[in-house]
């Protein structure tokens, strides 16, 4: 198979590869889409549905209301029987099961005139008792159907053969409910609950056809039977107990359905629709396949184009790279000329061609090259900010920035200038230095070609270290403090300098030796370090006096909670040889160029702020001595 068989195949892979994702990405955008369109229409229509339920529910109330009103003036039985028959002849147009009288016995008689004990309502009673409000509710009845009951207190106890009765109720069948309020509104494709704000359905406003088991508790329904997550349970929970309204989608019995849901005004419930999604999303999902055959189509003709391009492209890549290796190869040989002299003097270089955003690498010291010997000069550019560090005192640089063709334009601006970099690897074993040599200038004067010459200069920089470190401790010493001071007052970088000295320590080394000195120091010095950033530097000045330089900006928060944090740490208990020695510091802190505008005026200031807390510290300590002792070992 040849080259140009293999980018054709790839070509074709990345083609299908972008369809199919467009696909996906398209699919379920029209997923998404169409489950929100029907879940809006699909809430309206319960809506309507809720709002019949709700006229079902006053008319019952009314009805009643009115019977209760009327009671009051009945004054004998013969009255009480013409209005029981008027309400009795009404049945058949108002489909209900009983309309009857009650007592907190559970006694009833009917407008039929039947009379009795119903036991297997007697808790719908109740809670009409306890609250005194009307309450609908369901039950099961001896027939073993369910019923729904609208219960109603009187507004005057009535008594006939003796027997008292206070409340007023009517009852249905749940069949007929259902075929009152909903019916077949989704051609049989669809159930409708009522729900209390805990799941209990109350009643069924349209015949069962989807979910046909027995539910008594649609939450425990749907986390047992559907694909639904605890989350998304716990969610659809919420937002019925906060009588939201709201929508979801879920899988039951290999059929895929849509849940709606909205409060009915009415106590805590809820109505609920469940709707088997084929009826409301065929004809959308009709449209959608088309319109993917469309695509498919419409994608098999770019395709075809594409491919013609491709290879165009290709055929003209394959000649413009073959001209470009030749002028890469003249120009090879034209660079070891001018530069073999260079290389018996340094470790490696690189030129780099920042118009082109090329480069040409020689390696003179290692027997494998670090970089590759030609490439793009971005590449080379993020290959050493991946492998080292810049060494700098300000912040925020790095080697990706150091030598974007933008920043060695604004550094070199004429023929003579050199870019210095000390730069190390990030395991700090490895040190250098980079001078950057502008090569060729454009017409218009603009950099167009730099060198990069390296040179490995790890053992003069750990030499520097060595001088500069303080021997027992390892933090920096008062020589490298000085330097530091000199370099921020000349480039005006702000800093935060904190003087501070050891409360205690002579009275440890007079207690316990200077051994057990030099280890409580070598303790103090690894928490101060601790209390300052990378880029911050901690200084042993000599004996138990010591410096902190906090390069930032002056904030007086910080400033005190880096007091706070030294003081602190240094407080705490130290735990050397067995013995646990107490001391702590007096600290005193100053801001350049805030404070002053020399480094010199800086340290004296940060010095007598220091030795003011110390005086306050012995003045405390000499009123307290009574008590706590030496305060070396507790």
């Amino acid at each position: 198979m040849n080259k140009t068989s293999k980018l054709l195949i790839l070509a074709g892979a990345v083609l299908a590869s972008l369809f199919l994702f467009v696909s996906i990405v398209y699919n379920n955008f029209v997923q998404k889409s169409i489950y929100e369109e029907n879940s809006q229409h699909l809430l309206s229509t319960y809506e309507q549905v809720d709002k019949t339920f709700t006229m079902f529910v006053q008319h019952n109330w009314n009805a009643l209301s009115d019977w209760s009103n009327n009671l009051q003036y009945l004054d004998d039985a013969e009255n009480m029987k013409t209005l029981w028959y008027d309400f009795a002849r009404r049945k058949d147009a108002w489909q209900y099961q009983d309309f009857y009288m009650f007592n907190e016995n559970c006694d009833f008689i009917t407008a039929a005139g039947r009379d009795g004990n119903a036991p297997n309502i007697q808790g719908i009673f109740l809670d009409m008792y306890e609250t005194g409000q009307p309450v609908i509710s369901s039950y099961i009845a001896s027939d073993s159907n369910r019923r729904i009951v609208f219960a109603l207190p009187m507004d005057v106890p009535y008594t006939i053969n003796g027997i008292t009765y206070s409340g007023l109720a009517v009852s249905y069948n749940n069949d007929v409910v259902e075929k009152l309020i909903a019916g077949n509104i989704y051609q049989g494709q669809s159930d409708c609950y009522i729900l209390t704000s805990d799941g209990n359905v109350l009643l069924s406003l349209e015949p069962k056809t989807e979910f046909l088991q027995k539910i008594s508790n649609l939450f425990d329904f749907l986390n047992k039977y559907t694909n639904m997550t605890e989350t998304e349970i716990t969610d659809l929970k919420k937002n019925i107990k906060n009588v939201s309204t709201g929508s979801l989608q879920c899988r039951y019995n290999n059929k895929n359905y849509y849940l709606v849901y909205e409060p009915t005004g009415i106590n805590d419930w809820t109505i609920v629709g469940i709707i088997h999604d084929d009826v409301v999303d065929a004809s959308m999902r009709r449209i959608q396949s088309i319109t993917i055959v469309l695509l498919l189509i419409l994608n098999g003709c770019i395709a075809l184009l594409l491919t013609g391009i491709v290879f165009a492209l290709m055929d003209s890549r394959l000649r413009m790279k073959e001209h470009e290796q030749m002028i890469l190869l003249k120009r090879k040989e034209l660079t070891e000329q001018m530069f073999s002299g260079l290389g018996r003097i340094v470790d490696r270089f690189a030129v780099g061609d920042l118009k082109n955003n090329r480069y040409e690498y020689h390696e003179n010291l290692l027997k494998h090259p670090i970089y590759p010997e030609t490439g793009y000069y971005d590449d080379l550019v993020e290959d050493i900010s991946r492998q080292y560090l810049v060494m700098t005192d300000t912040e925020n640089k790095k080697m990706n920035h150091l030598l974007t063709p933008d920043y060695l334009r604004c550094v070199l601006k004429k023929k003579d200038d050199i870019f210095k970099i000390e730069y190390y690897n990030r395991s700090a074993d490895a040190y250098l230095i980079m001078h950057v040599v502008p090569v060729e200038w454009s017409p218009e004067h603009e950099l167009e070609k730099v060198m990069l010459i390296t040179q490995d200069i790890g053992q003069k920089h750990a030499l520097e270290n060595l001088a500069n470190t303080d021997g027992l401790t390892g933090l920096f010493n008062e020589r490298y403090f000085n330097s530091i001071l000199h370099k921020k007052e000349l480039q005006k970088l702000p800093f935060i300098l904190f003087y501070l000295d050891l409360d205690h320590f002579k009275s440890v080394n007079d207690t316990y030796g200077h051994d057990m000195g030099d280890k409580l120091l070598k303790e103090a010095a690894n928490r101060l370090q601790s209390c300052i950033r990378s880029n911050d530097y901690a200084f042993r000045i000599g004996g138990d006096e010591f410096s902190l330089v906090v390069c930032t900006e002056f904030d007086e928060s910080l400033c005190c909670r880096i007091k706070e944090q030294i003081q602190n740490r240094l407080c705490a208990p130290f735990d050397i040889d067995g013995k646990t020695l107490y001391i702590g510091s007096s600290c005193g802190y100053a801001a350049y160029p805030n404070d002053a505008s020399t480094t010199n005026e800086i340290r004296i200031l940060a010095d007598q702020r220091m030795y003011a807390e110390k005086e306050k510290h012995h003045m405390f300590s000499s009123l307290s001595s009574s008590s706590t002792g030496s305060g070396l070992e507790k």
